[in-house]
């Protein structure tokens, strides 16, 4: 078995992106979108590069498809998406009605790639590269689409993409283990997921052990409240970062609640998580792709609060099993920071 390519550190694999090259990613729980930035980072500054979310160049109809009602559906009927992720129903619907009606107008989508003459497009997840190779088949279009898996897992939206029109693909996990419907000519390679600088920079830096971050993805979909409750019952003087990103109702709820403890800090949306792992020497998060990578990258602690099905729980193997993280239980974290006591600072108790 071939080790993965470092996109890191590897050029060649690089210039197999002919310039001008426009990346495309999605701002669904933000992830891929970090991702799509650590990609245009790895290009030398020669290169043009350009990156985009899907989402501004859809019609209203399909962004209501793809993003407003998963979001819906993800915060208030989490049971479904189990459905969702394993019933081809769903994805195989989109499929055919764009193979065989045209229902989608995707003329912004093309002008766009027409205006930077793209010679490549790079598809962070499956719902740009649907959209993507749905275009390119549709007008015939002869830029390089290249695919890149943003989880650690078999993700049924892969499945049903209009393949044919894919050249190369990058993914984390080997090609055995994906059932997708690759074309002989596409140019498989199995690659590391790529994080941006600051984080290996946020590396170099002394954290705080008494200092945690808690986070539950750009919408703040998780339990932040409690989490938060418990850690102070057990360790009272320990300083908490929370972020709740879009949900206002977190926010505003744990704002008040902490109001008159100087130790807990609350946030909304935040650009980067990077001045926060700065300060903290671990993080609780749900296995967000981005936050788990992220964290890694900055040598940070990681405890893993449940998260959404499928996508989630492959990263979460992925984390505990490679990146040495932790399911979070208020006891483990509690005897964590006491270990931690030896080799660097404590945890007040």
């Amino acid at each position: 078995m071939k080790p993965p390519v470092d996109i890191h550190k590897t050029p060649d694999l690089l210039r197999r992106f002919e310039p001008p090259v426009l990346i495309v990613s999605t701002v669904v729980g933000r992830g891929m979108h970090s991702i799509g930035e650590a990609v245009r980072e790895r290009f030398p500054e020669k290169y043009k590069v350009c990156h985009i979310p899907i989402e501004e160049f859809l019609p209203e109809n399909a962004v209501n498809e793809d993003l407003k009602r998963y979001k819906i559906i993800s915060d208030k009927f989490t049971a479904l998406l189990y459905l969702i992720y394993s019933v081809p129903f769903f994805y195989y619907r989109k499929y055919l009605r764009e193979k065989f009606l045209n229902r989608a107008s995707l003329k912004r989508l093309k002008a766009k790639i027409e205006a930077l003459n793209a010679k490549t497009v790079i598809c962070i997840s499956h719902r740009p590269a649907f959209w993507v190779s749905s275009l390119k088949r549709k007008e015939k279009m002869r830029f390089n689409l290249w695919g890149v898996l943003g989880e650690y897992g078999r993700s049924l939206g892969w499945k049903y993409i209009f393949w044919e029109e894919v050249d190369g693909f990058l993914s984390s996990v080997d090609r055995h283990e994906l059932d997708f419907d690759f074309p002989p000519r596409l140019e498989f390679i199995k690659t590391d997921l790529p994080v941006r600088q600051k984080f290996y920079d946020v590396s170099e830096t002394k954290p705080d052990r008494n200092s945690v971050l808690l986070v539950c993805g750009f919408w703040g979909q998780g339990p932040l409240y409690e989490t938060a409750r418990s850690l102070l019952q057990k360790l009272p003087q320990l300083n908490i970062y929370i972020i709740c990103g879009e949900n206002k109702k977190q926010y505003y709820r744990l704002k008040a609640y902490f109001k008159d403890n100087p130790n807990i800090k609350v946030y909304a949306t935040v650009e980067t998580l990077a001045p926060f792992m700065k300060e903290c020497a671990s993080i609780i998060t749900k296995p967000g792709i981005s936050t788990i990578l992220e964290a890694s990258a900055a040598q940070r602690k990681i405890f893993l609060l449940k998260g959404m099905p499928v996508a989630e729980d492959n990263n979460a193997r992925y984390a505990i099993g490679n990146l040495s993280a932790e399911w979070f239980e208020i006891e483990r974290f509690k005897n964590w920071c006491i270990d931690s006591r030896e080799t660097a600072g404590s945890c007040k108790q």
